[in-house]
């Protein structure tokens, strides 16, 4: 015996679904990006302080000798 073809109603049931998973995957991939994007911002201000330190202590080992 065949499976019945599900019902208008059923359809329209699966297509909303289907149209929410869609929602909550895009959401979570955009926050996923935010994140991303905040990160490489940090990395950068991390490593621009870092090169002023190495500066720093250049010129202060330089004023040694």
């Amino acid at each position: 015996m065949a499976d019945k073809e599900p019902t208008l109603k059923e359809w329209k049931r699966r297509a909303l679904k289907a149209e929410a998973q869609i929602e909550f995957i895009q959401n979570v991939r955009s926050l996923e990006a935010q994140q991303e994007l905040t990160s490489a911002r940090e990395r950068a201000a991390q490593k621009v302080a870092l090169d002023e330190i190495r500066e720093v202590l250049q010129w202060a080992q330089e004023q040694k000798t």
